[in-house]
């Protein structure tokens, strides 16, 4: 029997408009009449999350930043996670200035740039909390007043592979990257990912794995599809998203029927 559903926030519950559309927000509510738990998985920051999921507030687990935190239902933090200030370093000086637009996250949910300029903009309007600016972020890291959990860098697709591929020789077994939009590439403490949280997050609810389904549409999320044989790709993902889930669907409206009807035959059984 499933009983918590997991779900991806852009490009998955949340509509081209960063919203929950009627049918899914139908959904979600009636996945709760059913008795099921909601575990958010996202690439962003559990301050975004609370204010995308004001219409459940309190009523769902959050696994924020990749799976950098993770937060009980009462807002509790089970784990965080971050790189070492040294690393944190190095890090951040792989790229020139100009090349990618860089946003360092900070577990405190707070994002920082080196210097603002118009280019920051669009990419701040997807974000749901304001960006800020220091100048000398290996100097804040390096004196404690700053513990860097995550790395986004944004840029053409082609250009962001290629960096992804810099990362990973350059810094092999001591971090995670994933491509989490068309645009964007994540840089991860080693052993974070969406699935590595939630195995801490269903151990600490006693439940097994194959008792929770996962909805997502990007590489970020396939550490959870590989967690539980109950997945769901978005059927707008890329090939290879889909080709590594159980079941495609087209919106967190059908997954959450599947679901239930998969626990209403199991249960006649």
């Amino acid at each position: 029997m499933i009983k918590l559903i997991v779900s991806d926030l852009d490009g998955t519950l949340l509509d081209h408009e960063k919203r929950i559309n009627e049918r899914d927000l139908r959904a979600v509510a009636k996945a709760y009449e059913h008795g099921f738990d909601l575990c958010i998985a996202s690439g962003r920051m559990k301050s975004e999350i609370q204010i995308l999921l004001q219409p459940f507030a309190n009523r769902y687990y959050a696994v924020g930043q990749n799976g950098a935190t993770v937060h009980l239902r009462d807002q509790r933090m089970l784990a965080s996670a971050e790189f070492s200030p040294e690393l944190s370093t190095q890090l951040i000086q792989v790229t020139g200035r100009d090349e990618f637009i860089q946003f360092i996250h900070s577990n405190d949910d707070s994002y920082y740039v080196r210097e603002w300029s118009e280019a920051v903009v669009p990419y701040e309007a997807r974000i749901m909390t304001a960006i800020s600016t220091h100048a000398d972020l290996e100097g804040a890291i390096a004196s404690d007043h700053m513990r860097c959990s995550k790395l986004s860098y944004f840029g053409e697709l082609d250009k962001l592979v290629e960096l992804q591929a810099k990362f990973e020789n350059g810094f092999a077994g001591q971090i995670e990257t994933f491509i989490s939009d068309k645009d964007c590439l994540d840089v991860m403490p080693c052993s974070v990912s969406k699935g590595d949280a939630l195995k801490l997050l269903i151990r600490e609810l006693g439940i097994a794995p194959d008792e929770i389904a996962c909805i997502g549409d990007s590489f970020n999320d396939l550490s959870m599809f590989a967690l539980t044989p109950h997945s769901f790709a978005m059927s707008e993902s890329r090939e290879e998203i889909r080709s590594r889930a159980s079941a495609v669907v087209h919106s967190v409206a059908e997954a959450i029927d599947r679901i239930i009807a998969y626990n209403y035959t199991s249960s006649t059984k």
